[in-house]
């Protein structure tokens, strides 16, 4: 039933399965255990962080309302070690048509940002009516002689994240992580929530990333320049030296300058990072989530990978990049090193590099990750041992998140009992979660169980539907299959030119059936049916 098809896919603190990885560089991360009575609530919180735009100091204020993390930290100042990292949101990256008109006319008067900074006003409240009914003290109060910070007014935490995260007055580097976060407070007000803000508030960045959104690109670069002049990296200058290397790349039209865009993106790229107060967060399902620094390294990453107006191809400058976003606790950075390896990209081909690499991702739940392992795991390739067994269980991890191509291979080791014993039952159902996540192949799989009539009451219009959103999609079996039914009639009307293009199509793709099928359709069209199929195909 199945065939075999090519897939082309394109620290950290990770709560999942009990565990939490700690670490900057993800390469070093190491595995911790935390009580199943706390994972939900941890959870939950993790995701209602502030935009990766908001200062760094307000995930430590956030953090510090998560009673659970406040209980960790006074535990951990009690005996003299680090206590929780406190982790970076992450944010999807905007990438917008910057030849698109703006949405809103150049010259209108500037967008007012939101009185709390960057909108997380919002997101705090969830934590201030998460502790309302907490206790005004958590711990043993005969520890506050020896932990001065014991009993804080959410003020004094606001203070005290800010002079962590803005260290010798506002310096761009972090030096280090705060010894303490307070966990005792008298009750959070409204008007509390609202001073966290009061100080040292700048509007320079919103402002600027309000223009950007509307599209008005010219109007934001003056304001993403002040907000770089008047924020430290770790305050929100290293997002606006992000935006201006973005503007200066490719959004300015004319007066784009590539040159001066790459080096706004490196200075954004190699901002300080402390493998401790600067561990992003990475959701699997979600992968292109990332922070400024892991942003500007990827596009400096795809930019030498590629080249671009003027800056050249370099093979070894786009790997250093991808090695800085990895390193930065961007985790699709190690599935593109692992390309890069796998591809020989700079001449150097090197399989277990590329496995050692998308290990490494799969290990920290990347779907396209364990897929491509276990492609490689699946056949053995140049010097990697084959071993299907290990292959099927990454194949199992990735179709955890619905990954389309993990489900089609899971298919199709059950359809042919390879590495698992043969179950139709199992096969024909991943094989329509990977039609329905958008596999081709297994589009085309399913088509044939309809024209079969096997397992399923055969339908011809249902199979030819099928086949026809496969071929659509790229499948060069799919492509004969609806044409040899539109040769016939069958599920449909007959139709010689549409079934002449997509046997050419399915030729050109290297399809073996092909070329023989076109040559045979041919000696039965009518001229007026070969002109109009040559018409169809140059239409398309």
């Amino acid at each position: 039933m199945g065939k075999d098809c090519t897939f082309g896919r394109f620290v950290v603190l990770l709560l999942a399965g009990g565990s939490v990885f700690f670490g900057g560089s993800a390469a070093a991360q190491t595995q911790v255990d935390i009580p199943h009575e706390l994972q939900s609530d941890i959870l939950v919180r993790s995701e209602r962080m502030p935009a990766a735009e908001a200062p760094r100091s307000a995930t430590c204020e956030t953090l510090a309302r998560n009673p659970y993390f406040a209980a960790l930290s006074t535990t951990a100042v009690a005996n003299g070690v680090l206590g929780p990292p406190v982790h970076l949101p992450t944010r999807m990256p905007r990438n917008p048509d910057y030849s698109a008109p703006p949405l809103v006319p150049v010259g209108s008067p500037l967008p007012t940002p939101p009185k709390s900074r960057f909108g997380t006003a919002a997101l705090f409240s969830g934590f201030i009516d998460s502790t309302a009914s907490l206790p005004t003290s958590i711990g043993d109060d005969s520890n506050a002689g020896a932990n001065p910070l014991a009993r804080a007014s959410l003020d004094d935490i606001a203070a005290i994240c800010r002079a962590s995260y803005q260290p010798n007055g506002g310096s761009p580097e972090v030096t280090g992580r705060p010894l303490t976060i307070p966990v005792d407070y008298a009750g959070p007000t409204q008007k509390t929530d609202a001073s966290l803000f009061r100080t040292g508030r700048d509007t320079s960045l919103p402002i600027a990333l309000l223009l950007f959104d509307q599209r008005r690109f010219a109007e934001s670069l003056p304001w993403f320049k002040k907000a770089v002049n008047k924020l430290s990296f770790q305050t929100g200058g290293d997002e606006a030296a992000l935006y201006l290397g973005k503007l200066y790349l490719m959004g300015l039209g004319e007066q784009s300058d590539p040159a001066e865009g790459v080096r706004w993106l490196e200075r954004a790229a190699t901002a300080r990072f402390n493998p401790i107060t600067d561990i992003p967060v990475f959701d699997p399902d979600q992968p292109a989530l990332n922070t400024a620094s892991g942003e500007a390294a990827v596009i400096l990453g795809n930019l030498y990978r590629t080249g671009y107006r003027g800056i050249p191809k370099d093979p070894q400058a786009s790997r250093k990049w991808f090695d800085r976003a990895w390193d930065v606790g961007h985790v699709p950075a190690a599935k593109m090193l692992g390309d890069i390896y796998f591809d020989g990209a700079d001449g150097s081909r090197d399989v277990a590099k590329a496995v050692a690499y998308y290990r490494r991702a799969a290990k920290l739940d990347l779907p396209a990750a364990q897929v491509a392992l276990a492609r490689i795991l699946e056949t053995g390739d140049d010097g990697v041992k084959r071993d299907e067994r290990e292959a099927f269980a990454w194949y199992q991890a990735a179709a955890r998140h619905e990954n389309a191509d993990a489900l089609y291979a899971l298919a199709r080791a059950y359809d042919l009992g390879r590495g698992v014993k043969a179950d139709p039952e199992q096969s024909i159902g991943l094989y329509k979660r990977a039609a329905l996540a958008g596999n081709a192949a297994a589009m085309v799989a399913l088509g044939t169980y309809f024209y079969e009539g096997k397992q399923v009451a055969k339908d011809d219009a249902i199979a030819r539907r099928w086949f026809e959103q496969g071929a659509h999609r790229g499948d060069a079996d799919g492509m004969v299959d609806l044409a040899a039914m539109q040769i016939q009639g069958q599920g449909g009307d007959k139709d010689m030119v549409n079934a002449w293009v997509w046997l050419t199509r399915a030729a050109a793709l290297q399809h073996q059936a092909a070329p023989a099928a076109v040559a045979a359709l041919e000696r039965r069209m009518s001229p007026a049916e070969r002109a109009a199929a040559q018409a169809s195909l140059t239409r398309r």
